[in-house]
């Protein structure tokens, strides 16, 4: 009988995983996908659910809500984390401390491990330099983005959302590897259909794996498959208030094409624009999509401008969208886009055409993607599904992922789950 079954490879999962791994606890981590190669955008089509084969390649490989939003989410060893731009800001610190977490230490630990710093100057492309100007001069405040990324061994590709081919960015792959070597056991392609329980105690899981359908035999299952994957595994396991107050971080980029080019690639979200946050519910921050990616969502009018990159500044406006989303237990995705979304959007999009307008690019050129999102989560939020200690109504059985987040971040996760999934490691190895 394993002590802990782990269920998801992402950043909470593996957390949890190293964090009791090496402090000598009997692990076993399940994850529904597998290994994947790294580096390139053919590569990265089979990292995401909704990519069959190659005939993914003329359409966008990312899920679909029935309102049309489309949702990033990938089924891989460490999950989402491969593909980030390696964000590595605290989001909801105050929000949690005023339902008792006081996270102070683990969002600090988690910053010393994954080496968390501002971009460094030399790092910034022409792109990212253009727009910091041209914002700074327009009043707004900008400044470097912090990031998990070893930058003696970044090469400013512009490709972290494809995997890190260098070993510069940290993904949640690293905890997994470190897990493994304290004596954790990971079962790739495998599929938890749900968490067995009697008389409101976990008991174990139902997986399907290459072998066929079994049961394996446990006392403590901590599910992190993600804001999508873990409320339809709890809801299958009897947990009926899991999946609703669904948010997806919802955004849309800004693009403009200067008269003259001759750019090179750089790395994403080098920049970061925060003060609109808290009152706004927005941020801004410089980005350039793939080639493949601008194809797929460009309208057909505009799908040259995809292989214009050296001609092509961009500014991303992403918002702390209505939890107004939910899951079923069969994995339809419902998320509208609300009223107050279009407004948040819409201001930062306004900006957006400022900074770009300033920073060079012809206003003739400038136009606006549809709405896009990533980093689902609220599914299993805390005070609804799950308690403080992250712990459902079934005893023995825990959550840790953006799933439990209370409300939406409208900044980068990964910090904050990191955080909660130290906290909860730490009650379990008291155990």
């Amino acid at each position: 009988m394993s002590e802990v079954l782990i269920v998801g490879s992402g950043v909470g999962g593996a957390t949890v995983a190293r964090e009791l791994a090496v402090r000598g606890k009997k692990v076993t981590i399940l994850e529904k996908g597998h290994y994947h190669r790294l580096g390139t955008e053919g590569r990265a089509q089979g990292f995401y659910s909704g990519t069959q084969g190659f005939s993914g390649f003329l359409r966008s490989p990312r899920e679909k809500a029935l309102e049309g939003v489309e949702i990033a989410r990938t089924f891989m060893v460490g999950g989402t984390s491969v593909v980030t731009f390696a964000n590595g800001v605290r989001s909801l610190q105050t929000e949690l401390s005023t339902l008792g977490l006081d996270l102070e230490e683990e969002f600090s630990e988690a910053e010393r491990e994954l080496k968390i710093t501002p971009v460094p100057d030399r790092i910034l492309g022409e792109r990212t330099r253009r727009l910091i100007a041209a914002a700074t001069e327009l009043g707004y405040d900008i400044k470097p983005m912090p990031k998990f990324i070893d930058f003696s061994k970044c090469r400013s590709c512009g490709m972290c959302v494809l995997g890190c081919q260098y070993g510069a960015k940290w993904s949640s792959q690293r905890f997994i590897g470190e897990a493994q070597r304290a004596g954790a056991k990971l079962l790739t392609d495998t599929t938890v259909d749900q968490v067995l329980q009697s008389n409101g105690e976990v008991k174990g899981i139902r997986i399907r794996g290459p072998s066929g359908s079994r049961d394996i035999e446990a006392t403590k299952v901590v599910i992190a498959a993600g804001g999508l994957g873990t409320p339809v595994i709890l809801q299958r396991s009897g947990i009926a208030n899991a999946g609703t107050n669904l948010f997806v971080d919802l955004y849309v980029d800004t693009y403009g094409l200067l008269d003259e080019g001759g750019m090179k690639d750089e790395l994403g979200m080098a920049a970061l624009i925060d003060e609109f946050h808290k009152k706004n519910g927005f941020i801004l921050s410089p980005v350039l999509d793939t080639t493949l990616d601008m194809f797929w969502y460009l309208p057909l009018s505009k799908k040259m401008r995809a292989f214009a990159r050296k001609r092509t500044l961009g500014m991303m406006t992403k918002i702390t969208d209505d939890d107004a989303g939910r899951i079923d237990r069969d994995g339809t995705i419902h998320k509208p886009v609300t009223e107050s979304d279009t407004k948040k959007l819409e201001e930062g999009d306004a900006i957006s055409r400022e900074i770009l307008t300033k920073a060079g690019a012809n206003p003739r050129t400038l136009y606006t993607t549809k709405v896009h999102s990533a980093h689902p989560g609220g599914t299993a939020g805390i005070g609804r599904v799950v308690n403080r200690d992250l712990e459902t109504e079934v005893r023995g059985l825990f959550v840790s992922d953006a799933s439990v987040f209370p409300q939406a971040p409208g900044l980068p996760p990964v910090v904050t789950i990191i955080a909660l999934s130290k906290r909860l490691s730490k009650r379990l190895a008291e155990e």
